[in-house]
């Protein structure tokens, strides 16, 4: 159920480990308790932490498996008190208490909860991932918002999927924080265009792949091989489009009528530099630049020092950098 229609206007904040994309965080209030939660619309579960359901006092009732784009996973199932984001208010749903840093690493620390497919089923979240602000709630009005023009998208194991004109289908993940991952059935051959990477990764540049009326340039692809992965999507998708897919455009994403409201336009994607720093004593170098990408096409080179990153001494933390 819900008690409000609109959560009005709720910030956004970006989780950034890398030099592009980031996770999706956003304040929401459970039972009285406000925290840090991630919006994951490659979740088909919302999740719940180990330490906000006991300090709630929920009990567990039985163990219940959920398909993630990553694998399947598998908690105990609760049901959480009034679920509130702004102004908007949902009752009775459902999440596994699960520890978010299990499946997210170092971006999961000290969330209280992941809100997937199920919090955002029959309702409309609004991402300006431009201004990194969001507004979610139900919505009667057949039109996307004004400037935004409606895509179709099918599901996968009851997650959102989109059709590329260019690259195929893909389930969109803002749970990812990468451009788009494809997965293959075989390891690419060590002819393949790109950049390799730990365990037979290799990143390549999609220089121009378009989603209805909007152009994406320079989109970075990871490509990886994952058999299991593979046969889970069969042939519903080819991969995951995650959060640097979506930056620095607006987009309405309608699980009511099963439809992405896409802005116009060709937009570069944010960051995608192409370019892998590591620590050089208490600086910074380039270890690594991908062939194509716009460091590469800058000039810059492997071996090079850096000095200075987005106006911060390269002597800083390289996470404080990344998120600068």
């Amino acid at each position: 159920g819900s008690a409000r229609a609109d959560s009005g206007p709720v910030p956004l904040r970006r989780i950034a480990l890398g030099e592009l994309g980031g996770w999706i965080e956003l304040t929401a209030t459970v039972g009285g308790h406000s925290g840090r939660w991630l919006l994951d619309t490659g979740a088909s579960r919302n999740l719940v932490s180990p330490t906000l359901a006991r300090q709630l006092g929920l009990e567990p009732a039985g163990a219940v498996r959920a398909e993630t784009p990553l694998g399947a996973v598998q908690g105990g199932e609760v049901t959480l008190p009034s679920l509130a984001v702004g102004r908007y208010e949902r009752r009775d749903q459902r999440a596994l208490v699960i520890e978010p840093a299990r499946l997210l690493g170092p971006a999961g620390e000290g969330v209280d909860g992941v809100l997937g497919v199920p919090w955002l089923a029959g309702q409309r979240a609004e991402l300006d991932l431009r201004d990194w602000t969001g507004r979610f709630g139900a919505d009667d009005a057949a039109a996307c918002p004004a400037g935004l023009d409606a895509v179709p998208i099918t599901r996968h194991l009851t997650l959102p999927v989109i059709t590329l004109a260019q690259g195929g289908r893909y389930v969109l993940d803002s749970g990812n924080p990468a451009g788009l991952i494809r997965i293959e059935a075989e390891p690419p051959e060590p002819a393949t265009p790109g950049l390799a990477l730990a365990g037979e990764m290799r990143l390549t540049v999609l220089h121009d792949a378009a989603l209805g009326p909007q152009q994406r340039s320079d989109v970075p692809v990871l490509r990886l091989t994952q058999p299991t992965l593979r046969r889970a999507l069969g042939d519903a998708a080819r991969g995951l489009a995650g959060t640097a897919f979506l930056d620095g455009a607006r987009w309405a994403l309608d699980l009511a009528r099963d439809r992405l409201c896409v802005e116009g336009g060709r937009f570069a994607t944010p960051g995608g530099f192409g370019l892998v720093p590591e620590r050089a004593g208490a600086g910074l170098r380039v270890q690594q630049v991908l062939p194509g990408s716009p460091a590469d096409r800058a000039g810059i080179r492997a071996g090079e020092p850096i000095t200075q990153w987005a106006g911060l001494p390269a002597s800083r933390p390289l996470a404080e950098l990344w998120q600068a």
